[in-house]
């Protein structure tokens, strides 16, 4: 895992090094955040109080006829933490239509405190922690590009380092993966964002409505999740 994570920093730091030399003599192209968010789609996947649900089913009760084997795969008593991230986009030009697109590195890291709820081979006595990170890469588009207001869309694609518990092996596997087999891949799409700034200085406010791995609030994208926190444009 630690090698993974080693693998994927030094691929950050080899796309944004070069750029961030050349942000020295150009002001304003970069823009970093770190914020605070609901957690992610495995949340829709975790069922809490004793509550069950038939493999591949989302929390539905109805839905074809379960075994005990069935009860024994998907639930968990958990406690979901916000997650926490940073974000650095790229401006990648100052004219015609690419000024209004950026690239954007995003990484995230999502933990839950969990204990393995089991009504065929017995519940156990202690919880743990389930943590995971998530590093993705993606595009963003500026719809209000203004100096002080900026409103702007985005989508990521990348992949997640999960650490080795159960916890992921059941949300993990039935929100990203379902009946596509074993992938650690992971996306992402903010509907909207949103960067405010003083007109003095470069620190500002921020905050996103998007839906995927890295914030939700609902089984459907009707019901985003929320992300907040502040900026420095550079």
């Amino acid at each position: 895992m630690h090698l993974r994570i080693c693998l994927l920093l030094t691929f950050a730091f080899s796309l944004f090094g070069p750029l961030a030399l050349k942000a020295q003599e150009k002001k304003g192209d970069f823009e970093f955040n770190i914020g605070i968010s609901t957690p992610g789609l495995y949340s829709i996947a975790d069922t809490e109080n004793k509550r069950y649900s038939a493999p591949g089913v989302l929390n539905f009760y109805a839905l074809g006829d379960w075994t005990l084997s069935d009860l024994s795969k998907e639930s968990y008593n958990s406690t979901l933490f916000p997650s926490v991230s940073a974000e650095i986009s790229y401006r990648l030009a100052d004219a015609g239509f690419f000024k209004r697109l950026s690239v954007v590195g995003y990484t995230g890291l999502h933990v839950a405190y969990y204990q393995d709820v089991n009504v065929v081979y017995g519940t156990k006595d202690t919880k743990e922690f389930a943590i995971k990170m998530d590093c993705l890469l993606g595009v963003r588009y500026h719809i209000v590009d203004g100096t002080r207001c900026c409103m702007y869309t985005q989508a990521f694609l990348g992949k997640e380092i999960r650490n080795g518990c159960d916890y992921w092996d059941v949300t993990g596997n039935v929100v990203n993966r379902g009946e596509l087999g074993e992938r650690d891949i992971c996306w992402h799409l903010t509907f909207l964002g949103f960067r405010f700034k003083p007109k003095n200085g470069n620190v500002g406010f921020m905050t996103e409505l998007g839906y995927g791995s890295e914030y939700c609030l609902g089984s459907i994208p009707v019901f985003p999740g929320v992300r907040i926190g502040a900026s420095y444009l550079f």
